[in-house]
């Protein structure tokens, strides 16, 4: 393959030269993309409440983990880019085209400038923008420029909505403006403003691109990677990558302060509800007590009543401790239908205050309300990139309402609980006021209006309690994500392009190409390679080789008697001679697999060698069909072979001289129609018994084994059987009906010749290149 190699080095240099081409080509179109790292802290992740924390720590490690992916999936949702981007300066891109060779071509060099560019555009968002396309930018003068739009289906983009209100078939226009003039049409609305700072000269060409709100997340979002840094670490890598550090370095410390931010305003949303809940009880609570208070003074002054007996005291304050209780049980039942009303409406745990926080002590509807809190969480984790259908996604929204129903019955059970106690205490407050019945009528409203007013006031207290915890918890509240490293470029070199790898990258490219091709063409060549490939599919002895040549050496043993071509010839007639030493071999039968092989330029000129070496030679042309011997020789075209075994003509009149001393030749004549059938006549074995008396070798040339069947009439005569093979020309499976008749012994001394080899395209003869001095 080494040799194969080197002789096609034409192709790897091409290749090499091709590829590294297209190297430097990419090394100076693609744009240097950097990389950026930030890390942020997810904390425990919970609200701080005691309760929450115990239940965290029944949580198995994979629960932790599956929380650590759903906040990566809120970290790369496109809703959360959105925010991020919203507080950014990225809707306009400025690109310069640099004034390189290669943009003769087209625009290849391309830079993205940012507060870097000579213009700067302000966009009127409050009306349409053609956005996603490519705006040029020409400058004529130092007060006017030059905008050119060429595209199809371009979108039409509303910017106060952040959609797409329709897709132009195709745009294309030229305009021409002065720098700070405002130009609008029913696509487009903006004024370019030139800065005098910066030269437009360095550039062969400006333009811009008006980004869409989605564009941008695409290709945030698509350059975006977040990992947590070890597998049960809450620590988390931000990864981004960027042509602009600048840009990307922003965009990543804003998208980590909108995500921290995201966490704390969700937090206090949940303090925000349970202040607005308390409040609303208290405004209540706050005129009935006012009330009460009037009531009772209005009372006192009318009836003059200062005090009550030591007995109706103490009546009167089993009475205001059962009110007290039946009161806070009815405080316990208001909320319990309030939390039922919301979660039966759909609103669940969002609006919903927490039964810790409003004084309720129950652990089985405490654990639900986290429950569902969570599940809630990792639904809006599956929910960024899963869709409807996704299994999980349909587990977590089964488990929700399975939840939700528990919730309900619990609350519906204490809502029960709740009717029970507070039958019993307006039973028991029965009593207590039917033995009161009997104190005089002014007292006892006067232990009614002091009880009402009692109770009212404890009613307060505790509310008011309630909410100042709820209203120091608000304040105190904070967040457990953090940033811990803000984004910074990590190293200095570009991640995309290494010119030093690419080069090598290519050039091993530019080498395997023409290897694998060269590989891929020798598989599939089925054709005769050289004497080692002929080994391998014949058994058949070999007797030599025959160098190239040019259609000028159809003679070259004639001609150049110290060519390769007349050495080959030489080398094959003494090998022959060899081998056949101990047998006395008169006829030599030359044939080959098909048509174009050289069976007969072999024939020709081993005869022409056995002649120059002092033998009588003759050369019989029995290939009537498609007779060759006029490329040779001057013939005749109606005396021959066929004339004497047809009409019987005189053998002396067949046999007609050549150029070559010692060398007879009879060549076919005209074409019979019958040539098998003379053939078989016994005119031709008594032709052939008249030559071998008369010539020391005779040597037929026989039409192709492949195509016709005259070969093996005419086996019959010969004494050594020659078989021509071409160097690459020769399909190896036409020598499967030759190997037949080896195998079977039906043919008898026959060697294999291979002819038109070339030294130069073979490894086994490669050694013959360096002896062509020999041959001059």
């Amino acid at each position: 393959m080494v040799f194969k190699f080197r002789s096609k080095w034409y192709l790897f240099a091409a290749c090499a030269v091709l590829a590294l081409a297209a190297a430097y080509v990419y090394i100076k179109s693609s744009p240097r993309i950097y990389e950026f790292n930030a890390t942020l802290l997810l904390g425990d992740q919970q609200t701080g409440s005691k309760k929450a924390q115990e239940l965290l720590e029944v949580l198995d490690v994979q629960s932790r983990g599956i929380k650590v992916e759903d906040e990566i999936g809120l970290l790369q949702s496109a809703e959360m880019i959105k925010q991020a981007l919203r507080n950014l300066d990225f809707t306009v891109s400025y690109y310069k085209v640099t004034d390189h060779w290669l943009n003769n071509i087209t625009h290849l060099v391309v830079e993205e400038q940012y507060e870097t560019a000579p213009y700067e555009v302000d966009l009127d968002t409050s009306t349409f923008q053609l956005v996603d396309i490519p705006i040029y930018v020409r400058p004529i003068d130092d007060q006017t420029y030059e905008i050119r739009v060429e595209g199809e289906h371009v979108p039409r983009y509303n910017f106060r909505s952040h959609s797409t209100v329709e897709s132009l078939p195709e745009v294309k226009f030229t305009k021409k403006l002065k720098y700070g003039e405002a130009y609008k049409d029913e696509n487009m609305s903006f004024t370019l403003d030139r800065s005098n700072t910066k030269d437009l000269s360095d550039g062969k060409e400006y333009y811009f691109v008006i980004n869409s709100l989605d564009s941008q997340v695409g290709q945030q979002q698509s350059a975006l990677g977040v990992a947590p840094i070890d597998r049960e670490a809450r620590v988390l890598s931000l990864s981004s990558r960027g042509t602009i550090p600048d840009k990307q370095v922003a965009f990543l410390n804003t998208l980590m302060s909108e995500y921290v931010a995201n966490d704390l305003k969700e937090k206090n949303q949940n303090g925000l509800k349970t202040l607005e809940f308390i409040d609303s009880q208290l405004a209540g609570i706050s005129d009935s007590l006012r009330r009460s208070k009037q009531q009772l003074s209005s009372f006192r002054s009318t009836n003059r009543i200062a005090n009550i007996n030591v007995q109706s005291n103490i009546s009167y304050e089993k009475l205001s401790q059962l009110e007290a209780d039946k009161a806070k049980l009815s405080t316990d039942r208001s909320y319990y239908n309030n939390i039922l009303e919301q979660v039966q409406t759909g609103n669940g745990i969002a609006q919903s205050v927490s039964p810790t926080v409003s004084g309720i002590q129950s652990p089985i509807l405490n654990s639900l309300f986290l429950q569902l809190a969570e599940l809630n969480q990792r639904k809006a984790g599956y929910s960024v990139n899963a869709t409807q259908d996704n299994p999980m996604l349909r587990k977590i929204e089964g488990e929700i309402e399975s939840t939700r129903t528990s919730i309900v019955a619990n609350i519906k059970n204490l809502i029960r609980s709740s009717d029970i106690s507070i039958e019993n205490l307006n039973k028991r407050i029965s009593e207590i006021e039917s033995s009161l019945a009997a104190l005089p009528e002014n007292e006892r409203k006067l232990m009614d209006l002091q009880s009402e007013a009692e109770f009212v006031s404890k009613k307060h207290d505790f509310l008011l309690e309630k909410r100042a915890e709820a209203a120091i918890a608000l304040a105190t509240n904070a967040t457990d994500k953090k940033i811990v490293d803000h984004a910074s470029m990590a190293g200095t070199t570009p991640v995309n392009v290494k010119p030093k790898m690419i080069y090598l990258l290519a050039l091993m490219i530019g080498l395997a190409i023409p290897a694998g091709f060269i590989i891929l063409l020798d598989s599939a060549d089925t054709t005769v390679q050289g004497k080692e490939d002929l080994s391998s599919i014949t058994n058949i002895p070999f007797l030599g080789v025959v160098a190239h040549g040019t259609k000028a050496d159809k003679l070259a043993v004639l001609n150049n008697q110290r060519s390769a071509i007349a050495e080959s010839f030489r080398s094959i007639r003494i090998n022959l001679q060899y081998l056949m030493a101990d047998s006395s071999f008169k006829v030599i039968g030359v044939t080959s697999s098909i048509s174009g092989e050289g069976k007969t330029f072999c024939s020709v000129n081993l005869s022409s060698e056995m002649a120059l070496s002092g033998k009588r030679v003759v050369l019989i042309e029995s290939d009537m069909r498609k007779p060759t011997f006029s490329k040779y020789f001057p013939v005749s075209d109606t005396v021959g072979l066929a004339s004497y075994l047809t009409q019987g003509q005189p053998l002396d009149d067949v046999i007609q001289k050549s150029p070559v001393d010692n060398l007879d030749i009879i060549p076919c004549g005209f074409l019979p129609d019958n040539a098998l059938h003379l053939l078989e006549t016994p005119k031709m074995q008594e032709l052939v018994d008249q030559l071998k008396e008369r010539y020391d070798y005779v040597v037929i040339d026989t039409p192709p084994i492949g195509f016709v069947s005259e070969y093996f009439v005419l086996m019959r005569h010969m004494d050594v059987n020659l078989y021509v093979v071409k160097h690459k020309y020769t399909d190896r499976n036409l020598l499967s009906q030759i190997n037949e008749l080896h195998s079977s012994k039906r043919v008898k001394n026959i060697y294999m010749i291979i002819n038109d080899l070339n030294y130069n395209k073979t490894y086994e003869y490669g050694y013959k290149r360096k002896a062509h001095y020999y041959y001059a």
